[in-house]
């Protein structure tokens, strides 16, 4: 029999546990930090906290690769700008739509308290 403790690993059972959500559709944009030309794809959140979002992506990310985000936030009139590291990418639809779940590595103290007030009043 399977222990269920020890089925994932204790950052994502840490990461669960530690901030509230939202479900919302927020529209990000994204791209890998490759290089120096950056192409952004647009999508929408699924949910989102205080550490980290799920959104819909066109393709599948590695585990731990490194995305710049620009996420579209109501208290903010242009968008703001996180670094964010891979979760766990899974494939909904073959080659088409992957939900892609990250965690905040470098979030502005001001992005991530209008997050933390979006979220408890949503």
């Amino acid at each position: 029999m399977e222990d269920k403790e020890k089925s994932q690993p204790d950052e994502i059972k840490l990461e669960r546990r530690k901030f509230k959500r939202i479900s919302g559709n927020y529209i990000v944009s994204y791209a890998p930090i490759r290089g120096e030309d950056l192409k952004f794809d647009v999508s929408q959140t699924k949910d989102l906290s205080e550490g980290g979002l799920l959104f819909i992506s066109d393709r599948q990310f590695e585990k731990d690769i490194v995305l710049k985000i620009k996420l579209r936030l109501p208290e903010f009139s242009d968008y703001v700008i996180i670094k964010a590291q891979v979760i766990d990418s899974i494939q909904l639809s073959k080659g088409i739509m992957h939900e892609t779940r990250v965690k905040f590595v470098d979030v502005e103290q001001k992005v991530k308290e209008a997050i933390r007030r979006l979220v408890d009043h949503g």
